[in-house]
């Protein structure tokens, strides 16, 4: 299905849209995708100016990314699963200023063929080959410019994957915006998902810890979490 909706004066055509599953894809077709509490632009084009670089890590079809180089920035657009990969690519294409990058962000480096939660139809969840990497080692490597914004929004694994943007998180100190799902459970072979604490997942009270202010409340449960640098406010 493909669905073409306005941002602002421009529109913005999606291709190949699922008609099933949980994911974005119903909040195209339904026409109230920027309504959403993670796509509410105002608040990020308060926090940063035109030119900005823009880290959107899970970019899954690109409804982040696009909007925000309609808004001026200079974005980099993270997919771990290469059928989603392909819908970004071919979405953001018409946008000189998004770069993407198929890569899935976690606590190290390793490619395997796995299930992953892609957003797709939960009761289709193909075998895929998975290129997880540390972040802090991928944005080197590729010499991407460091971020003013940085937006994570990858079903659970940035539990795993803050443990690998350690020079992110202490010496560049962007902005973040993390969709935390606290708790989410799946049933996917060889995916980590969501890790607790005491199991050896992220403490998110080290945003605190490094002087972040995070809204609305210190990761009190699910939802969306701003952590801004003390620095910055």
């Amino acid at each position: 299905m493909i669905k073409t909706i306005k941002y602002k004066d421009h529109d913005i055509t999606f291709y190949d849209l699922l008609e099933s599953g949980h994911n974005i894809d119903h909040n195209i077709i339904t026409d109230d995708l920027y309504t959403r509490p993670d796509h509410r632009f105002s608040e990020v084009t308060s926090l940063i100016n035109k030119g900005s670089v823009v880290y959107d890590i899970g970019a899954y079809i690109g409804t982040f990314s696009i909007p925000l180089e309609i808004e001026g920035m200079e974005v980099y657009a993270f997919e771990g699963f290469p059928d989603n990969y392909k819908r970004l690519e071919k979405n953001t294409k018409p946008y000189k200023n998004i770069k993407v990058h198929l890569v899935s962000v976690s606590n190290e480096n390793k490619s395997i063929k796995t299930q992953f939660n892609s957003c797709m139809d939960q009761k289709e969840n193909p075998y895929r080959e998975i290129n997880y990497r540390v972040f802090d080692d991928y944005i080197q490597e590729h010499n991407i410019p460091n971020p003013d914004y940085v937006k994570i929004d990858i079903e659970g694994m940035e539990t795993l994957a803050l443990y690998g943007m350690k020079n992110l998180l202490e010496n560049i100190r962007p902005i973040f915006q993390i969709g935390y799902h606290f708790g989410i459970d799946e049933s996917l072979d060889g995916y980590p998902g969501f890790v607790s604490v005491s199991d050896g997942g992220f403490d998110f009270n080290s945003f605190t810890d490094l002087n972040y202010k995070v809204t609305p409340n210190l990761f009190e449960g699910w939802g969306e979490y701003l952590c801004i640098p003390n620095e910055n406010i």
